[in-house]
């Protein structure tokens, strides 16, 4: 008997089949949800993390019946993937109660864990209901680096052993690195590492100020010119940043829209006291959803997607896209406003622009 042959159909494929018939209208597709704003660990470059024993920041998050019932809202609304963050989701024992409850709701689940807390029955939980992917950041290949960064003794075997856990299991996991200044000199280990997983490996070096408005953490930031020479160097990521010059150069992205990427579109984020705002980036405006509903919260939050610009500078006129990674996210963080460009971003745009676009920019 002949076996039938069904082309593959990819995730990306059904995604944009699924979103076809919106016509580009709003939809509430995606979200993240912040369980907590604390961490077991206490990592140099964090924008977020509050102690595990902060009872301030504990007393403020939702609790268990409240979270499932914003579950059951976003799901009433459409929400198909959803995303877990923290802080350390792993942290609050009702996280099992909570994932159950989104995979029984029909969401496609991803977890952001650092993987230190994953014990064999949770990894059986999270292998059992299907969760669609766990991604783990990996802050140095070695005990000595890893725990400079994290400032916690005993966490680099705690997240070995979780990566091996969740490998066991045959969860789908990838990892993910924040190149530091402390962790830099083991980049290629830490590919080495990944790879002896046989997983994937991808790097960024962004540092986010903290959302207390403290810039300490930046302190760590990789400088633009090694970045640009890692740009250069990695033939994937020069493929990669040649791509986004190709395909939008001679865009004004930012000529009219203070909001001009995906956020506040087809996702939000909820954070742990259940304040919906744009993005994990965007923390202003925030509505809060026990107390308005989250439909009416993502129809409010619909309003930054016409704000017009106000103010006049570069990023008007900037001709190359994708290559300036500037937004309202960074603006805020670091200026208070929405529209105020952030100089670091600005001058590793302007780099980038010299080296893919070939445009000389001053």
């Amino acid at each position: 008997m002949d076996c039938s042959f069904e082309p593959e159909f990819t995730l990306e494929d059904w995604t944009h089949q699924l979103l076809a018939p919106l016509n580009k209208a709003r939809y509430p597709l995606s979200a993240t949800i912040e369980l907590t704003e604390r961490c077991n660990l206490n990592c140099l470059h964090c924008y977020i993390n509050k102690a595990a024993t902060d009872d301030t920041s504990q007393s403020k998050e939702l609790d268990t019946s409240t979270w499932k019932h914003v579950l059951d809202q976003m799901a009433e609304a459409g929400t198909l993937f959803l995303l877990i963050t923290g802080g350390e989701p792993l942290l609050r024992p009702d996280f099992k109660q909570i994932f159950t409850h989104a995979r029984r709701l029909g969401m496609l689940v991803t977890l952001f864990s650092n993987a230190t807390l994953l014990t064999p029955e949770m990894a059986n939980l999270l292998s059992d209901l299907s969760l669609h992917s766990l991604e783990v950041s990996l802050y140095g290949a070695t005990q000595e680096t890893y725990e400079k960064v994290t400032r916690q003794p005993g966490s680099f075997n705690r997240s070995m052993r979780g990566i091996e856990l969740a490998l066991s299991r045959g969860i789908k996991i990838s990892l993910k690195t924040v190149l530091l200044t402390k962790n830099q000199h083991e980049l290629a280990a830490m590919q080495q590492l990944t790879e002896s997983f046989g997983l994937d490996f991808r790097y960024d070096s962004t540092i986010w100020p903290r959302l207390d408005g403290s810039i300490h953490n930046m302190a760590y930031q990789v400088s633009n010119a090694e970045m640009l020479a890692l740009d250069t160097q990695d033939e994937s990521r020069s493929e990669k940043w040649l791509e986004a010059a190709q395909n939008s150069q001679g865009h004004y992205l930012r000529s009219e829209k203070v909001f001009t990427c995906g956020a506040a579109y087809r996702s939000c984020h909820v954070d742990a006291r259940g304040r919906m705002s744009p993005c994990m980036m965007v923390r202003k405006p925030a509505y809060d959803i026990p107390s308005m509903g989250f439909m009416p919260a993502f129809t409010r939050l619909g309003e930054v997607r016409e704000w017009e610009r106000q103010s006049h500078n570069e990023c008007e006129t900037y001709p190359v896209g994708m290559l300036c990674t500037q937004c309202p996210g960074w603006s805020l963080a670091l200026h208070g406003d929405y529209e105020t460009p952030a100089e670091p971003v600005c001058v590793l745009g302007k780099l980038r622009a010299n080296e893919f676009a070939k445009v000389a920019v001053q």
